[in-house]
């Protein structure tokens, strides 16, 4: 029988957060939906954009330190298995994932019930192969930089005469290389600012106007879009996280003090697949996680 209390949690990170090291005492799985961070485990160095869904086992050990716009994260907490085995046992971060399906399941996820445990399930059955794509070129790294740092101003046309490339085939090219067209991607960023700088408590009309949008509703219109629900309801169920999260992270340090990692050089990160052999975990906990 499906436990129907809810399954999952909205959180926000201030922007320039560092958490320490410090491990997990249980499995989770998490849902970018505004911001990025830098994770650096085991594995390396990983830079996690909005869009991406990440399986992190009981006990893994790693820093985050969270960007300039800080994040907005989805998260849960799957049980243990029925034979006692961990639930998840490798970390792992899908590719970005296709519009439509956060539109579809992002509203389902937020329900208190069978929908939002159901609806965790379809969202670890797509993550669970990373496209083949061609390694990007620097050229068109720096225009997948540009149209992150400062959307608002981005113009593809003049972005594409500056890189010394045709506006078509700089489409091609991004398309190719981050599977979507940079007229998509652009939007996409754009909403990412302003539902960061909307946690961080600005009025929805201001940060609309600073992400680049035409007004509140281009920015709702947008939202609706790629979510499903208005910025409003979206963020309603937000909470703000402390700075050191976990008891087992040793002492309380400050930003100055947390080593920097060289997330800062990654771009284009390269991360371990979703494997289709690991065993999946059981539908998430219904209690909240407390980790990004």
């Amino acid at each position: 029988m499906i436990d129907a209390r809810p399954a999952a949690r909205l959180k926000r990170y201030a922007p320039g957060l560092r958490q320490p090291s410090h491990a997990h005492d249980g499995a989770h799985l998490s849902l970018v939906l505004a911001g990025g961070f830098c994770e650096t485990d085991s594995r390396g160095a990983h830079a996690i954009a909005a869009g991406r869904t990440g399986l992190r086992p009981e006990g893994l050990r790693h820093e985050v330190r969270f960007g300039a716009a800080g994040a907005v994260i989805l998260t849960f907490e799957p049980p243990p298995r029925a034979d006692g085995r961990p639930a998840v046992t490798d970390p792992a971060w899908s590719p970005m994932l296709p519009r439509a399906h956060l539109r579809r399941l992002t509203p389902m996820l937020l329900e208190d019930g069978e929908a939002a445990l159901e609806a965790a399930w379809d969202l670890l059955a797509l993550c669970d192969t990373e496209p083949v794509r061609p390694r990007p070129d620097p050229w068109l790294r720096a225009v997948h930089d540009q149209l992150i740092e400062a959307p608002a101003g981005a113009r593809l046309t003049g972005i594409a005469h500056r890189a010394g490339r045709h506006r078509v085939h700089l489409g091609r090219a991004f398309l190719a290389a981050y599977g979507e067209p940079p007229s998509v991607f652009r939007r996409r960023a754009m909403l990412d600012r302003a539902l960061c700088l909307k946690a961080l408590g600005l009025p929805a009309a201001l940060a609309a106007v600073d992400a680049g949008f035409a007004d509140q509703s281009h920015f709702a219109r947008a939202c609706r879009d790629v979510y499903g629900l208005p910025p409003g309801r979206l963020m309603a169920r937000t909470a703000q996280v402390a700075f050191v999260q976990y008891p087992d992270a040793g002492p309380r340090q400050s930003a100055a003090a947390v080593p920097e990692t060289p997330c800062a050089a990654i771009s284009s990160p390269s991360c371990p697949p979703f494997r289709s052999s690991q065993t999946p975990p059981p539908p998430p906990a219904t209690r909240s996680s407390r980790r990004p």
